[in-house]
């Protein structure tokens, strides 16, 4: 059984590549998830790690919710079981500054159902 949730993790997708980055880079996974029904809360372990050319105080937010910080450092990696809808992912530095940010998205298996005949009838 596969559980309540299945989680797509998407191997090579970055927010930005390598050879784009200049200053600041990330790399985060997964960034999508797949439940089984609508509505319902992604459970994964959530990877992220960054580099820097210069050393630099950075925190990770996810969803204004601050989850980890770094000071005076060129890289960092975090790694946590977590819970989420559809969520914004940051990357701030010390005057809460948005420098990187990716959105968490959280796909359903199942699609809303559609009607397929009206509600009412003249009939």
């Amino acid at each position: 059984m596969l559980g309540p949730w299945i989680l797509l993790v998407l191997n090579g997708i970055t927010v930005q590549h390598s050879a784009l980055c200049s200053e600041l880079c990330w790399d985060v996974s997964p960034q999508i998830c797949i439940t089984e029904q609508q509505q319902q809360s992604c459970q994964a372990t959530l990877q992220l790690s960054w580099r820097s050319t210069a050393p630099q105080n950075l925190c990770l937010y996810l969803a204004g919710q601050q989850l980890q910080c770094w000071q005076d450092s060129t890289a960092g990696q975090w790694q946590q079981q977590l819970q989420w809808q559809n969520a914004l992912l940051t990357l701030r530095d010390a005057n809460d500054q948005v420098l990187l940010q990716t959105e968490l998205q959280v796909q359903s298996r199942k699609p809303a159902r559609r009607r397929l005949s009206s509600p009412w009838s003249i009939f």
